[in-house]
């Protein structure tokens, strides 16, 4: 097995289970209707709310403005938000 340090994110969420933050993204954008082409910026951060493991997610698209925050164990979309830019 790898030394845990010198894993990347994906490998990571492999050993301690859950979605990658591609994954998330994913989520997010098939949520929304629109592919990473569309978007006129993207964020997506990981962090910790609640004591649970989440992906915020921001992106922007035809005077739009998406948040969404996902459960980085299940992939669940914990919060969703869409306002004008």
């Amino acid at each position: 097995m790898k030394d845990l340090e010198k894993i990347n994110d994906q490998e990571m969420e492999k050993v301690v289970g859950g979605i990658s933050q591609d994954d998330a993204l994913n989520i997010a954008l098939q949520h929304a209707g629109l592919t990473r082409g569309q978007l006129r910026y993207c964020r997506n951060e990981r962090d910790i709310d609640h004591g649970r493991k989440v992906y915020e997610i921001s992106f922007s698209h035809n005077g739009f403005e998406y948040e969404y925050d996902i459960d980085a164990s299940n992939g669940n979309i914990l919060k969703c938000e869409k306002d004008w830019d």
